[in-house]
């Protein structure tokens, strides 16, 4: 038996705002619900002026299926973005994005 399984239950993200937040993840990002494929699920926290982003780097990635078109698409729709898509590691592209909170959220393509 394992002491820790390896899966992530929750994210907490700090926000000041968890009504804007939302609005965000769900009308900017895109996400369809705040609970991922596999159950874990994005927990907004509202800290109101105690909350601090994390500004240093990406709170975690996401997935998309064409990087180009979802970097041009978030540039439509008004969220701060990486100029342009960046190659990460060997064999991934992606880029980063600041949620409402400024929070750091890496966007890698599938290859990832």
């Amino acid at each position: 038996m394992t002491l820790i399984k390896n899966r992530i239950v929750d994210l907490y993200i700090s926000c000041e705002d968890e009504k804007r937040a939302k609005d965000w993840y769900l009308n900017v990002l895109g996400l369809s619900d705040l609970v991922m494929e596999n159950g874990s699920r994005i927990l907004l926290m509202e800290w109101g002026d105690n909350h601090k982003p994390i500004v240093d780097g990406a709170v975690f990635s996401l997935q998309a299926s064409d990087i180009h078109q979802a970097h041009k698409e978030l540039k439509l729709r008004g969220a701060k973005v990486d100029e342009e898509v960046a190659q990460f590691g060997v064999q991934s592209f992606g880029f980063h994005v600041i949620d409402s909170e400024g929070n750091v959220i890496l966007i890698l393509d599938q290859a990832s």
